[in-house]
Protein backbone atom coordinates (compact mmCIF):
# COMPACT_ATOMS: atom_id res chain seq x y z
CA UNK A 1 0.00 0.00 0.00
CA UNK A 2 1.36 3.40 -0.91
CA UNK A 3 1.37 6.60 1.13
CA UNK A 4 -0.24 5.22 4.28
CA UNK A 5 -1.34 7.88 6.73
CA UNK A 6 0.12 7.87 10.21
CA UNK A 7 -2.72 7.04 12.60
CA UNK A 8 -3.41 8.22 16.14
CA UNK A 9 -3.05 5.48 18.78
CA UNK A 10 -6.74 4.58 18.89
CA UNK A 11 -6.63 3.88 15.15
CA UNK A 12 -3.34 1.99 15.05
CA UNK A 13 -5.29 -1.06 13.84
CA UNK A 14 -6.30 0.74 10.64
CA UNK A 15 -4.06 1.12 7.59
CA UNK A 16 -5.60 3.51 5.08
CA UNK A 17 -3.91 5.22 2.16
CA UNK A 18 -4.00 9.00 1.87
CA UNK A 19 -6.12 8.76 -1.27
CA UNK A 20 -8.68 6.54 0.45
CA UNK A 21 -8.71 8.72 3.55
CA UNK A 22 -9.42 11.77 1.40
CA UNK A 23 -12.33 10.09 -0.44
CA UNK A 24 -15.63 11.33 1.03
CA UNK A 25 -17.43 8.04 0.32
CA UNK A 26 -15.15 5.80 2.45
CA UNK A 27 -15.32 5.31 6.21
CA UNK A 28 -13.37 3.26 8.76
CA UNK A 29 -13.44 2.62 12.50
CA UNK A 30 -12.22 0.03 14.97
CA UNK A 31 -12.16 -0.41 18.75
CA UNK A 32 -10.81 -2.91 21.23
CA UNK A 33 -14.23 -3.25 22.89
CA UNK A 34 -14.83 -3.51 26.63
CA UNK A 35 -13.73 -7.04 27.45
CA UNK A 36 -10.38 -7.63 25.68
CA UNK A 37 -6.93 -6.25 26.54
CA UNK A 38 -5.86 -5.88 22.89
CA UNK A 39 -7.49 -5.32 19.52
CA UNK A 40 -6.90 -8.37 17.33
CA UNK A 41 -8.91 -6.95 14.41
CA UNK A 42 -7.18 -5.10 11.60
CA UNK A 43 -8.64 -2.99 8.77
CA UNK A 44 -6.84 -2.03 5.54
CA UNK A 45 -8.31 0.31 2.91
CA UNK A 46 -6.95 1.57 -0.39
CA UNK A 47 -8.11 2.79 -3.81
CA UNK A 48 -6.83 2.40 -7.35
CA UNK A 49 -5.19 5.23 -9.29
CA UNK A 50 -8.41 6.94 -10.42
CA UNK A 51 -10.34 6.14 -7.21
CA UNK A 52 -12.88 4.13 -9.21
CA UNK A 53 -12.29 0.96 -7.16
CA UNK A 54 -12.04 0.75 -3.38
CA UNK A 55 -10.40 -2.20 -1.62
CA UNK A 56 -11.52 -2.94 1.95
CA UNK A 57 -10.05 -5.80 3.96
CA UNK A 58 -10.92 -6.82 7.53
CA UNK A 59 -9.05 -9.55 9.40
CA UNK A 60 -10.03 -10.87 12.82
CA UNK A 61 -7.34 -12.66 14.80
CA UNK A 62 -8.17 -16.08 16.23
CA UNK A 63 -7.59 -15.43 19.92
CA UNK A 64 -6.68 -19.04 20.71
CA UNK A 65 -3.49 -18.63 18.64
CA UNK A 66 -0.47 -16.87 20.12
CA UNK A 67 0.20 -14.49 17.24
CA UNK A 68 -3.40 -13.51 16.45
CA UNK A 69 -2.87 -9.75 16.59
CA UNK A 70 0.12 -9.85 14.25
CA UNK A 71 -1.57 -12.36 11.94
CA UNK A 72 -4.57 -10.08 11.40
CA UNK A 73 -2.38 -7.06 10.67
CA UNK A 74 -0.14 -8.91 8.23
CA UNK A 75 -3.00 -10.68 6.48
CA UNK A 76 -5.20 -7.60 5.99
CA UNK A 77 -2.39 -5.31 4.85
CA UNK A 78 -0.90 -7.96 2.53
CA UNK A 79 -4.24 -8.82 0.90
CA UNK A 80 -5.13 -5.15 0.45
CA UNK A 81 -1.76 -4.36 -1.09
CA UNK A 82 -2.00 -7.36 -3.43
CA UNK A 83 -5.53 -6.56 -4.65
CA UNK A 84 -4.84 -2.86 -5.13
CA UNK A 85 -1.72 -3.69 -7.12
CA UNK A 86 -3.68 -6.05 -9.37
CA UNK A 87 -6.23 -3.32 -10.10
CA UNK A 88 -3.58 -1.51 -12.15
CA UNK A 89 -4.59 -4.01 -14.88
CA UNK A 90 -8.29 -3.61 -14.10
CA UNK A 91 -10.74 -5.92 -12.35
CA UNK A 92 -11.19 -9.08 -14.45
CA UNK A 93 -14.60 -9.52 -16.08
CA UNK A 94 -14.63 -13.33 -16.28
CA UNK A 95 -15.91 -15.16 -13.21
CA UNK A 96 -13.06 -17.66 -13.17
CA UNK A 97 -10.49 -14.86 -13.30
CA UNK A 98 -12.17 -13.05 -10.39
CA UNK A 99 -12.21 -16.23 -8.29
CA UNK A 100 -8.55 -16.77 -9.14
CA UNK A 101 -7.70 -13.17 -8.19
CA UNK A 102 -9.19 -13.50 -4.72
CA UNK A 103 -7.77 -16.97 -4.28
CA UNK A 104 -4.28 -15.62 -4.97
CA UNK A 105 -4.91 -12.74 -2.54
CA UNK A 106 -5.83 -15.17 0.25
CA UNK A 107 -2.85 -17.42 -0.44
CA UNK A 108 -0.60 -14.36 -0.54
CA UNK A 109 -1.94 -13.20 2.84
CA UNK A 110 -1.57 -16.70 4.31
CA UNK A 111 2.04 -16.94 3.20
CA UNK A 112 2.76 -13.49 4.63
CA UNK A 113 1.38 -14.58 8.02
CA UNK A 114 3.59 -17.66 8.03
CA UNK A 115 6.62 -15.60 7.03
CA UNK A 116 6.02 -12.85 9.64
CA UNK A 117 5.21 -14.46 12.98
CA UNK A 118 4.38 -12.36 16.02
CA UNK A 119 6.61 -12.25 19.08
CA UNK A 120 4.89 -15.34 20.50
CA UNK A 121 4.59 -17.37 17.30
CA UNK A 122 2.47 -17.74 14.19
CA UNK A 123 -1.16 -16.76 14.61
CA UNK A 124 -4.34 -17.33 12.65
CA UNK A 125 -7.14 -15.04 11.51
CA UNK A 126 -10.30 -14.79 9.46
CA UNK A 127 -10.37 -12.50 6.43
CA UNK A 128 -12.93 -10.70 4.31
CA UNK A 129 -11.94 -8.71 1.23
CA UNK A 130 -14.08 -6.44 -0.93
CA UNK A 131 -13.46 -4.59 -4.17
CA UNK A 132 -16.17 -1.96 -4.62
CA UNK A 133 -16.98 0.01 -7.73
CA UNK A 134 -20.07 1.63 -9.22
CA UNK A 135 -20.71 -1.24 -11.63
CA UNK A 136 -19.62 -4.26 -9.56
CA UNK A 137 -18.98 -5.30 -5.97
CA UNK A 138 -16.91 -8.44 -5.44
CA UNK A 139 -16.23 -9.96 -2.03
CA UNK A 140 -14.40 -13.01 -0.74
CA UNK A 141 -14.07 -14.42 2.76
CA UNK A 142 -12.39 -17.04 4.89
CA UNK A 143 -14.09 -17.50 8.27
CA UNK A 144 -16.88 -15.38 9.73
CA UNK A 145 -15.96 -11.78 8.97
CA UNK A 146 -18.77 -10.41 6.80
CA UNK A 147 -19.76 -7.99 4.05
CA UNK A 148 -23.23 -6.53 3.45
CA UNK A 149 -24.96 -4.44 0.79
CA UNK A 150 -27.50 -1.92 2.10
CA UNK A 151 -29.38 -0.44 -0.89
CA UNK A 152 -31.08 2.93 -0.61
CA UNK A 153 -34.33 1.14 -1.47
CA UNK A 154 -35.21 -2.52 -1.19
CA UNK A 155 -33.88 -5.44 0.78
CA UNK A 156 -30.44 -5.68 2.30
CA UNK A 157 -28.02 -8.34 1.01
CA UNK A 158 -25.50 -10.29 3.03
CA UNK A 159 -22.68 -10.77 0.54
CA UNK A 160 -20.69 -13.41 2.43
CA UNK A 161 -21.34 -16.89 3.78
CA UNK A 162 -19.62 -17.84 7.03
CA UNK A 163 -17.20 -20.71 7.39
CA UNK A 164 -18.56 -21.77 10.78
CA UNK A 165 -20.20 -24.64 12.64
CA UNK A 166 -23.49 -22.73 12.60
CA UNK A 167 -23.40 -22.29 8.82
CA UNK A 168 -22.57 -25.97 8.34
CA UNK A 169 -25.67 -26.87 10.35
CA UNK A 170 -27.78 -24.42 8.36
CA UNK A 171 -26.53 -26.04 5.18
CA UNK A 172 -27.80 -29.36 6.55
CA UNK A 173 -31.28 -27.95 7.10
CA UNK A 174 -31.24 -26.54 10.64
CA UNK A 175 -32.99 -23.20 11.15
CA UNK A 176 -30.68 -20.20 11.40
CA UNK A 177 -31.98 -19.27 14.84
CA UNK A 178 -31.37 -22.77 16.22
CA UNK A 179 -27.97 -23.14 14.56
CA UNK A 180 -26.66 -19.78 15.71
CA UNK A 181 -27.74 -20.32 19.33
CA UNK A 182 -26.26 -23.81 19.69
CA UNK A 183 -23.09 -24.76 21.55
CA UNK A 184 -19.98 -24.03 19.51
CA UNK A 185 -22.07 -22.31 16.84
CA UNK A 186 -19.50 -19.59 16.23
CA UNK A 187 -16.51 -21.89 15.96
CA UNK A 188 -14.94 -21.27 12.56
CA UNK A 189 -14.17 -24.06 10.12
CA UNK A 190 -11.74 -22.12 7.89
CA UNK A 191 -9.05 -19.54 8.59
CA UNK A 192 -5.61 -18.57 7.37
CA UNK A 193 -2.28 -18.69 9.14
CA UNK A 194 -1.33 -21.29 11.75
CA UNK A 195 -2.54 -24.81 10.93
CA UNK A 196 -4.79 -23.65 8.08
CA UNK A 197 -5.56 -26.39 5.57
CA UNK A 198 -8.35 -24.99 3.37
CA UNK A 199 -7.54 -21.63 1.80
CA UNK A 200 -10.21 -21.49 -0.90
CA UNK A 201 -12.34 -18.40 -0.21
CA UNK A 202 -16.04 -18.07 -0.91
CA UNK A 203 -16.35 -15.44 -3.67
CA UNK A 204 -19.52 -13.50 -4.46
CA UNK A 205 -20.15 -10.76 -7.03
CA UNK A 206 -23.01 -8.27 -6.98
CA UNK A 207 -24.05 -5.60 -9.48
CA UNK A 208 -25.74 -2.66 -7.75
CA UNK A 209 -28.87 -1.34 -9.44
CA UNK A 210 -29.44 1.60 -7.14
CA UNK A 211 -27.24 3.64 -4.78
CA UNK A 212 -26.36 2.16 -1.41
CA UNK A 213 -23.58 1.20 0.98
CA UNK A 214 -21.17 -1.71 1.37
CA UNK A 215 -20.29 -2.55 4.97
CA UNK A 216 -17.39 -4.88 5.83
CA UNK A 217 -17.19 -5.82 9.49
CA UNK A 218 -15.90 -8.21 12.12
CA UNK A 219 -18.21 -10.33 14.26
CA UNK A 220 -17.79 -7.83 17.07
CA UNK A 221 -20.58 -5.91 15.34
CA UNK A 222 -22.80 -8.47 13.65
CA UNK A 223 -22.96 -10.78 16.68
CA UNK A 224 -25.17 -8.15 18.31
CA UNK A 225 -27.52 -8.11 15.30
CA UNK A 226 -27.11 -11.44 13.45
CA UNK A 227 -30.36 -10.94 11.50
CA UNK A 228 -29.40 -8.87 8.42
CA UNK A 229 -32.76 -7.07 8.46
CA UNK A 230 -32.24 -5.92 12.05
CA UNK A 231 -28.68 -4.89 11.26
CA UNK A 232 -29.95 -2.90 8.26
CA UNK A 233 -32.50 -1.13 10.45
CA UNK A 234 -29.76 -0.06 12.85
CA UNK A 235 -27.49 0.90 9.97
CA UNK A 236 -30.04 3.22 8.39
CA UNK A 237 -30.86 4.75 11.77
CA UNK A 238 -27.18 5.63 12.17
CA UNK A 239 -26.97 6.99 8.61
CA UNK A 240 -30.04 9.14 9.23
CA UNK A 241 -28.41 10.68 12.29
CA UNK A 242 -24.99 11.21 10.71
CA UNK A 243 -23.69 14.71 9.94
CA UNK A 244 -23.04 15.56 6.32
CA UNK A 245 -19.52 15.30 4.98
CA UNK A 246 -17.68 17.55 2.55
CA UNK A 247 -19.74 16.20 -0.36
CA UNK A 248 -23.09 16.90 1.31
CA UNK A 249 -23.75 13.20 1.97
CA UNK A 250 -23.78 11.30 5.31
CA UNK A 251 -20.23 11.13 6.62
CA UNK A 252 -19.01 7.49 6.38
CA UNK A 253 -16.42 7.91 9.14
CA UNK A 254 -19.14 9.07 11.51
CA UNK A 255 -21.39 6.15 10.49
CA UNK A 256 -18.57 3.64 11.02
CA UNK A 257 -17.72 5.08 14.44
CA UNK A 258 -21.38 5.15 15.48
CA UNK A 259 -21.72 1.45 14.62
CA UNK A 260 -18.63 0.68 16.70
CA UNK A 261 -20.12 2.72 19.55
CA UNK A 262 -23.35 0.74 19.23
CA UNK A 263 -21.47 -2.55 19.64
CA UNK A 264 -19.78 -1.22 22.77
CA UNK A 265 -23.11 0.02 24.12
CA UNK A 266 -24.38 -3.56 23.72
CA UNK A 267 -21.61 -4.82 25.99
CA UNK A 268 -18.49 -4.59 23.83
CA UNK A 269 -17.85 -8.31 24.19
CA UNK A 270 -15.35 -8.38 21.32
CA UNK A 271 -13.11 -6.19 19.20
CA UNK A 272 -15.22 -4.44 16.59
CA UNK A 273 -14.23 -3.13 13.16
CA UNK A 274 -16.24 -1.49 10.38
CA UNK A 275 -15.22 -0.44 6.86
CA UNK A 276 -17.72 1.44 4.66
CA UNK A 277 -18.04 2.38 1.00
CA UNK A 278 -20.92 4.53 -0.26
CA UNK A 279 -22.27 4.48 -3.82
CA UNK A 280 -24.09 7.71 -4.64
CA UNK A 281 -24.74 7.32 -8.38
CA UNK A 282 -24.73 4.49 -10.93
CA UNK A 283 -22.72 4.74 -14.16
CA UNK A 284 -24.67 6.59 -16.82
CA UNK A 285 -27.19 8.01 -14.37
CA UNK A 286 -28.28 11.53 -15.33
CA UNK A 287 -26.79 14.43 -13.44
CA UNK A 288 -29.11 16.32 -11.13
CA UNK A 289 -30.72 19.34 -12.79
CA UNK A 290 -29.13 22.63 -11.77
CA UNK A 291 -30.98 24.70 -9.19
CA UNK A 292 -32.37 27.81 -10.95
CA UNK A 293 -31.86 29.77 -7.74
CA UNK A 294 -28.12 29.20 -8.08
CA UNK A 295 -27.98 30.34 -11.72
CA UNK A 296 -26.21 33.61 -12.44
Amino acid sequence: MTSAESCPPEHSRILISRAAQAAPHIGAATNVGLRHPTNQDFLAVDVDADVSHTVIVVADGVSSTEGAEQAAEVAASSACRYLTGCLAQGLPSADEAVVSLFGHAVHHAHRAVLDHPGPHGIGACTLVTAICSADRIVVANIGDTRAYWFPAEGREQRLTVDDSVAQAQIDLGMSRQEAESGAGAHAITKWLGARATDLDPRVHAYRPRIPGWVMVCSDGLWNHLPDPAELATMFWKVVGEAPLGSDGQPDPDHVAQALVDYANACGGFDNVTVGLWRLDKLPGAPQAAPDPAQAS
